[in-house]
């Protein structure tokens, strides 16, 4: 990897995300409780999650032809993925305010929430003049759907049945007639 010839897009996403990683580990919340204070950080519950789409999102800026913007597919999963992280961070910051016990926000938190929305700008900024949204995501599906067919047809589950005879041999003489 050469950090100095990768496309814009990708140099800010990677680092976005690289940040992103390191903020799940940092205090997301601070409780106290009679005296007693303890930090928590954003590696529990659905903060979990967020770390994953922040991987999701580095890995994606890392693989293929780094000199180029990502492609159609990877973008759209980029942008997928910072979106869910950016849900997850607010609604984790709403939640943590409406805490009947005295919680407070640790820093952590932030520097995630401010990652999460620079992985979205980022990716979305710095696309390519023909990326949308819809063809992101209609060649999202399209992948999808090429690669289930091609697992399909490498398991033998390819043969399919419409005619509601029984063609599990794929010989056409030990069909069963219908009744």
């Amino acid at each position: 990897m050469n950090f100095q010839t990768m496309s814009k897009q990708r140099k800010f996403v990677l680092i976005a995300a690289v940040i992103g990683i390191i903020a799940t580990f940092l205090p997301w919340w601070s409780i106290s409780v009679f005296g007693y204070t303890s930090s928590v950080n954003g590696f529990h519950g659905v903060g979990i999650l967020s770390f994953l789409c922040f991987v999701a999102a580095g890995v994606m800026a890392y693989l293929d032809d780094q000199t180029k913007n990502l492609d159609k597919t990877k973008w759209t999963a980029t942008l997928i993925a910072g979106a869910i992280s950016t849900l997850i961070i607010i609604w984790s910051i709403i939640d943590a305010s409406s805490a009947a016990f005295a919680s407070y926000l640790g820093f952590g938190i932030y520097i995630a929430a401010i990652a999460a929305i620079g992985v979205v700008l980022s990716a979305f900024i710095f696309r390519s003049p023909d990326d949308n949204i819809r063809s992101g995501f209609d060649s999202l599906k399209k992948d999808i759907g090429s690669k289930m067919n091609t697992t399909n047809t490498n398991t033998g589950t390819g043969n399919t049945n419409t005619s509601g005879s029984d063609t599990s041999s794929g010989n056409p003489e030990n069909m069963n007639p219908p009744l």
